[in-house]
């Protein structure tokens, strides 16, 4: 077992925090040592420094005093008024799309673009008739797209509400108190609070170990690797450690990463969006490419459009060179590209998604955010599961 004693100087008499660390030891961002007081880095600010970053080799002791923490935890005070500084530790979360502007995003689809310049052309040379139909088709087709994926991202975000997190936190009410263990929602842990870990725990930030006993953890989220990884507090520094990558560090574990077995304390230098997890998140947020559907519509749309761009100027070449008329043809070019467009196929296919939808939410309680994501479902021959072991220990096995 590694340990840092409870009685560490990281923290000064009855629990104080020094009036200042050491001068080999750089402060915490943001912070300031005046009488034990520490503030946390500003709002969107970086929360780690050169002093607890992966890869410095510093022992537990060295990143307490850094955070301005000690081993009895923080003041409840004291956690208060970081948390009102760094802010809650959740993923920084993608804003969510207003429903006019999914509406007019809708608009972009290629085809609907096409049926948008059929009908300002046949309002154009007067034929209200065609160019109403057209016009109400559209807006029926991005009507029921936009509300429906609206409707999806809602229900997500109510999920996601209901379910709760917590972490075993240590705490106390004051200077003289003695440190307490509770229940803490995981939002709510700021950088300098001392936490358990214990099997079946998720890391809930980046932290620094202080004490552990046989600990091993599941990094596979962040590298990819099935194997458990074996963890341990650093009582003495290691410059062999000071070359290393931040996965190869026994002292450090990660956000995003899970407790498998043995127990520790930690102390959380990293929170939300300044985790190695949350970098990770915003490099794939957003990647997410043309699915086979899109792909299919898109290949039948273009094709369409090529179609219908050829069309209405032979016809007009046409009757020019035939009958002599020009501009007097133009109405009837029109018509042609009306008769070569299929003005429902977008109301077909929405209405079809969106009723999909709506059954599978309604029989199998499954949200699709995005309605194109039902034609990949369908699409797929052979879905393989193993629930005993990859899903539930990790340990993907080919037999």
């Amino acid at each position: 077992m590694s340990s840092v004693p409870e009685s560490s100087s990281a923290a000064g008499p009855g629990g104080h925090v020094t009036a200042g660390p050491p001068a080999s030891v750089t402060p915490f961002p943001g912070t300031v040592a005046d009488g034990g007081t520490a503030a946390a880095a500003e709002p969107g600010g970086d929360r780690t420094n050169t002093a607890t970053a992966p890869g410095t080799g510093r022992t537990s002791l060295q990143t307490l005093r850094a955070l301005g923490s000690g081993p009895r935890g923080l003041l409840e005070s004291e956690a208060e008024f970081r948390l009102g500084r760094t802010g809650e530790n959740v993923l920084p979360a993608r804003r969510p799309v207003p429903w006019p502007r999914r509406f007019l995003r809708s608009l972009r689809d290629p085809f609907t673009s096409v049926l948008l310049c059929l009908g300002l052309v046949s309002a154009l040379v007067s034929a209200w008739g065609t160019a109403g139909v057209i016009l109400a088709l559209v807006g029926v087709s991005c009507l029921l797209r936009s509300t429906e994926e609206h409707r999806a991202d809602r229900s997500a975000a109510a999920l996601r509400e209901l379910v709760a997190t917590t972490a075993t936190v240590v705490r106390r009410a004051s200077d003289d108190a003695p440190p307490l263990e509770r229940e803490a929602p995981v939002a709510d842990l700021v950088p300098g609070d001392v936490i358990r870990l214990r099997p079946g725990d998720l890391v809930p930030a980046d932290v620094h170990l202080l004490r552990s006993d046989g600990l091993t953890v599941h990094q596979s989220a962040l590298t990819g690797e099935s194997a458990p990884v074996a963890k341990r507090a650093l009582d003495v520094p290691d410059p062999a450690l000071s070359g290393a990558g931040p996965f190869a560090q026994p002292q450090w574990c990660f956000q995003g990463s899970s407790v498998t077995s043995g127990s520790g304390t930690a102390v959380i230098v990293a929170t939300g969006g300044a985790t190695r997890f949350a970098a990770a998140h915003d490099g794939r947020a957003g990647q997410r490419g043309a699915s086979a559907f899109d792909r299919s519509v898109q290949g039948i749309s273009w094709t369409l459009i090529r179609f219908m761009l050829l069309t209405p100027p032979l016809v007009l070449m046409a009757n020019a060179a035939l009958r002599g008329r020009g501009l007097e043809t133009l109405p009837f070019a029109v018509a042609v590209a009306v008769g070569l467009t299929p003005e429902m196929l977008p109301v077909i296919v929405t209405t079809t998604l969106a009723r999909g939808a709506a059954r599978l939410a309604r029989t199998s309680g499954v949200i699709v955010k995005r309605l194109p994501a039902l034609h990949d479902l369908g699409a797929v021959d052979v879905l393989c599961l193993d629930k005993t072991g990859t899903l539930t220990e990790d340990r993907p096995v080919v037999a």
